[in-house]
């Protein structure tokens, strides 16, 4: 058997090297793929640690918080409350396990309009310049855990429109 013109005739040497190469490369590569394999089975393991974690110290409490008020509106209607008590008792409640939970109120009225945690829903005429992009009337409260919004504040805002001419 002849090699083509201009290439190298292939010898038994060169075809054991060459097996070997593609041997330790495949070996290689099957050891990086365990490797990965392993690091996404341990950061699985971790993820199903946090989730359970998460579910005893957030949740778990939240709940049973939540579990408390409901016997308490049970109880109450039982004992015959009057439904507006009720409601504002419900109010409170809700409103005590948020705070609790580190949910807070965010300040809109008389504020410069600011879209990272003011949703602005209409806009209004103002009397005074000084109050052209204020916040004039909150439609909907909104809400901060830590520095993350859970939901901005819906506003109105004032518009002052000046008499003088456009140039």
């Amino acid at each position: 058997m002849t090699a083509p013109e201009g290439t190298e005739p292939v010898t038994v040497e060169t075809l054991a090297t060459e097996i070997y190469q593609l041997r330790d490369l495949f070996q290689r590569r099957l050891l990086e793929d365990r490797r990965r394999q392993e690091l996404y089975d341990r950061l699985c393991e971790e993820l199903d640690f946090a989730r359970s974690d998460l579910v005893r110290n957030f949740i778990a409490p939240l709940l049973r918080e939540l579990l408390l008020m409901t016997d308490r509106l049970r109880a109450s209607r039982a004992a015959g409350a009057d439904p507006e008590d009720l409601l504002r008792s419900v109010e409170d409640e809700v409103d005590s396990i948020l705070t609790r939970r580190g949910v807070r109120q965010i300040a809109a009225y008389g504020q410069m309009f600011d879209p990272r945690v003011h949703e602005a829903v209409d806009q209004a005429s103002v009397d005074r310049g000084e109050d052209d992009g204020r916040v004039i009337e909150e439609r909907r409260s909104g809400q901060l855990l830590d520095d993350w919004v859970l939901r901005p504040v819906q506003v109105v805002v004032g518009r002052y429109a000046s008499t003088a001419p456009l140039p």
